[in-house]
């Protein structure tokens, strides 16, 4: 009988706790700004956007006249040479990458509404990157390697104009008048000038110097040179007297230099499953990028077309994306997005990427 009554004792306990026990978890999660009532605590998260990052690098190849190109022919025979400063552009390469950002459109609140929520379901979330907590700092950026640099003309210079004097010298004949008590007489005078060299004769100059260079490489190729180099010695000579022909034919045929520059965008793709582009700005093979304004060049572009891989996730989920669904978070999925970058109608770059503002809202539960 004693057994019975402490049986029932216990039992009525555990009603009792039963009744009195903590509340049964209850949460509402809803956009920022729209109140949920009778609210005992609030957790913030905000939802990731992606952000695509687009590398362009490009190059300029300078074409630089020399300054003895109107004597090319008349000295050595040479007609295919530089004969005004101009520029050729070209496009060289397109790199893509993504990070994650806070969506400024996409701030939620979790509201308790009844028991205690411990915060493990937002944690899970906040640890795989589904969601963020809206305090992360964001810092990505990019210099171009050129900044600072000079322009490619001033790397462009004709300093070596030969290897004779630039002044001449020639002497000049005067007469002076002597007056002598019945007449006037001429004296010559001898005077020596000094002046610049003609354009004209530092070509023939440079030219002859070519000649030069061309006449002792054949002796050391045909043995007629005396004190005739072996071996390394003979090829470090040959490879010298190349450079400095190479060097003085620039003089007449002008040089081309090469200097490769990069730019970035940062582009935050439209919310939707719709296609969209992106101006890169406009690009001339004469002048490099130039304002839109100027009837010169062609767009260079972004295209976005996102493939649908979660439409059929958003439409499932598309009645639980209310912000009176108890105890379920709200986050997205991002999509596959098709990027092309284009040029006068052609695909420069293909790719790939994974962007959550094509995706769609999906919900998951808190616990």
């Amino acid at each position: 009988m004693r057994t019975r009554k402490i049986f029932l004792y216990a039992a009525a306990a555990v009603m009792l706790t039963g009744c009195f026990g903590p509340a049964a978890l209850q949460l509402r999660v809803a956009p920022l700004g729209e109140e949920v009532p009778e609210t005992i605590e609030q957790h913030l998260y905000v939802l990731p956007q992606t952000v695509l990052k687009v590398e362009v690098a490009y190059q300029e190849v300078k074409h630089v006249p020399g300054p003895f190109r109107d004597y090319a022919e008349r000295y050595l025979g040479v007609t295919e040479v530089i004969r005004s400063d101009f520029s050729r552009w070209q496009l060289l390469d397109v790199q893509v990458t993504s990070y994650k950002e806070p969506d400024p459109g996409m701030f939620y609140q979790v509201n308790v509404v009844e028991g205690e929520y411990d915060g493990k379901a937002t944690d899970q979330l906040l640890e795989r990157g589904i969601i963020l907590d809206g305090t992360g700092m964001v810092q990505e950026g990019y210099r171009d390697p050129s900044l600072g640099a000079g322009s490619i003309r001033d790397y462009v210079r004709f300093e070596d104009l030969g290897i004779e004097s630039n002044f001449e010298e020639r002497t000049e004949t005067m007469y002076k008048t002597i007056v002598t008590d019945t007449s006037f007489v001429q004296v010559p005078v001898n005077r020596t000038i000094t002046e610049q060299k003609s354009p004209a004769m530092k070509a023939r100059e440079a030219a002859d110097f070519i000649l030069e260079l061309r006449t002792r490489r054949f002796e050391l190729l045909t043995g007629e040179l005396e004190g005739f180099p072996q071996g390394e010695a003979m090829q470090a000579t040959l490879d010298k007297l190349d450079e400095l022909e190479a060097s003085y034919l620039t003089l007449f045929t002008g040089k081309t230099f090469g200097a490769t520059f990069r730019r970035a965008w940062f582009i935050v793709p439209e919310t939707g499953r719709d296609p969209s582009s992106y101006s890169l700005g406009m690009f001339s093979e004469q002048l490099g990028f130039i304002p839109e304004g100027l009837h010169e060049g062609a767009l260079l572009e972004v295209l976005l077309k996102p493939m649908g891989k979660t439409a059929m996730a958003a439409d499932h989920y598309a009645a639980k994306q209310e912000s009176t669904a108890n105890n379920l978070f709200i986050y997205r999925l991002p999509d596959v997005v098709q990027m092309e970058v284009m040029y006068k109608g052609e695909v420069l770059s293909n790719h790939r990427v994974s962007v959550y503002q094509s995706g769609a809202l999906v919900t998951a539960p808190s616990r």
